[in-house]
């Protein structure tokens, strides 16, 4: 049997201090919200989206109640979740001023043939899902956006279960201002969210530099070739920042509970959630138990 462990981010960007309590408050409490979603038997699939539907629900993050407009003054958000034993991932991107996306990308996941909708097409399914009771409406009207963060901060979930299986997921509205239409990483297979039997990782920060490196793929590939998930972190930031800008991040988990996590970004908010006792770690700054 594998120890359980939730690690949750908040986004590799930066946040006014006098929000840092809350910031901080928040991803303690959708790890500890993760870690139960284990204890009483739930898999990691579970896990992970219970505890970034906490994220969403906050107005903490550029991420569900929090969500920021684009250009057109209008709200598009993007969610992602994979299972790593099953290589089969959920996806939606521009949908329109949903809280909760992260719920509709495992609806995309376990309830049809497909990984990614976007658009008309991810607010049609929206309702079906609805309509099916797959989930209930929480609130008929987002509140507005409170502009504590400086952007980028995607929020993500990398979960263990206790039978060993990975799952991992992500939610956005994308920076301030974005183009209508625009699609950054997080919903992208292996930029945003990779997992598979060994590991898995959840990205943060510049979109456009995360892609262009297919940066959460790469991360794995490098445990797949013998380096450790906290190693892995830290080649996969090196290039990140030799062939890029950067201004990212990524928390990491292997099958056995090891952890890594990098960013360059000033804050990056982490709770780390173990089955063994009910106690958090959780910080702003890269500074991690292993």
């Amino acid at each position: 049997m594998t120890q359980p462990i939730v690690i949750v981010h908040g986004g590799a960007t930066v946040f006014k201090s006098e929000y840092h309590g809350d910031i901080i408050k928040a991803v303690e409490d959708a790890a500890r919200v993760g870690l139960n979603a284990l204890d009483k038997g739930g898999s990691s699939i579970d896990a992970v989206e219970a505890a970034i539907w906490m994220l969403e629900e906050t107005e903490l993050f550029t991420a569900g109640r929090g969500a920021c407009k684009n250009l057109d003054d209008e709200i598009e958000v993007a969610a992602m979740i994979m299972d790593g034993n099953r290589l089969e991932s959920g996806a939606v991107m521009a949908v329109r001023d949903i809280i909760h996306p992260i719920s509709l990308a495992r609806y995309v996941l376990e309830r049809t043939p497909n990984s990614q909708i976007a658009g008309k097409g991810a607010d049609k399914l929206y309702l079906q899902m609805i309509q099916e009771e797959y989930r209930k409406e929480v609130a008929p009207n987002r509140t507005e956006n409170i502009p504590i963060a400086g952007g980028g901060d995607t929020v993500g979930c990398v979960a263990v279960d206790a039978n060993g299986r990975i799952a991992a997921g992500n939610s956005t509205s994308g920076w301030p201002g974005k183009l209508p239409g625009r699609v950054g990483d997080a919903p992208i297979i292996g930029s945003g969210v990779y997992v598979n039997e060994l590991a898995g990782t959840a990205v943060s920060g510049r979109g456009e530099q995360i892609l262009r490196i297919v940066m959460g793929r790469m991360a794995i590939y490098y445990v797949e070739e013998g380096l450790s998930v906290s190693e892995a972190c830290q080649k996969i930031m090196r290039v990140l920042r030799e062939k890029t800008s950067g201004e990212a991040g990524l928390i990491m988990v292997d099958k056995f509970g090891n952890i890594g996590i990098q960013f360059d970004t000033p804050h990056m908010p982490v709770a780390i959630a173990r089955s063994e006792t009910t106690d958090v770690y959780v910080s702003m700054t890269p500074k991690w138990p292993q």
